[in-house]
């Protein structure tokens, strides 16, 4: 039987495409990042009731042999709460799972961060995607210094209440380097801005809801 992997919006549901609304109509059996997000999509599509399985980051390692035992008579489609499954979410370990099971996988491509965040930069060179970056400054740092070494540019996610102080460490190490800052990408209140992480430490400091919502940032190591 098949995997599908379905790429969903990342927030504008105008991007979401003929193709995967049509792959989820005929699939009977969607594993799911969180209900909530995944019902909204088939409401807004008229896709009609399924059976719901939940899979992720928590649960990954539990819920994979179950979602196995489905793809042993039935089609089972990967769906992540936004974007495409595999990028900075446990899809990656059903997609092994189920490959070695003997399922197809067959991608839906679809809207992506990444891919995002790449384009709107206007970057040139190659890019390194870290998910989100470390909790702790040492190994922030190392992985600056990689980037740097590397020439490539580095590509992140980053929180709410974590983009301060990842920008500080940039400004501290790099502070005339560019990064790109794309904030609530393709949503109502969108930015794509490029600037030095100290321009926008000092816009956070003028503009509480600067720093509000979720981010990706691209810093120009990349020749």
């Amino acid at each position: 039987m098949k995997l599908y992997l379905i790429g969903t919006p990342i927030g504008n549901l105008g991007d979401m495409t003929p193709r995967a609304v049509e792959v989820m109509k005929e699939v009977p059996v969607l594993a799911v990042e969180k209900w909530t997000d995944t019902v909204k999509l088939l409401k807004h599509f008229e896709i009609g009731e399924k059976k719901i399985l939940n899979y992720d980051d928590k649960n990954s390692r539990r819920m994979a042999p179950k979602i196995l035992d489905f793809l042993q008579d039935q089609d089972v489609a990967l769906v992540t709460s936004a974007g495409m499954p595999g990028v900075s979410d446990p899809g990656a370990y059903l997609v092994e799972q189920a490959r070695e099971a003997g399922h197809e996988i067959v991608p839906i491509p679809g809207p992506s961060a990444l891919s995002t965040a790449i384009a709107a930069s206007g970057f040139s060179g190659n890019f390194w995607f870290v998910e989100f970056l470390p909790r702790t400054r040492g190994k922030i740092v190392k992985i600056l210094k990689q980037a740097e070494e590397l020439e490539t540019n580095l590509v992140c996610f980053e929180s709410t209440y974590r983009l301060a102080k990842s920008l500080e460490i940039i400004n501290e190490l790099y502070p005339e380097i560019k990064v790109f800052v794309g904030k609530e990408m393709t949503k109502k209140f969108e930015q794509y801005l490029v600037g030095t992480a100290g321009d926008f430490l000092a816009r956070i400091k003028t503009d509480k809801d600067f720093s509000r919502g979720e981010f990706a940032l691209v810093i120009h190591f990349g020749k």
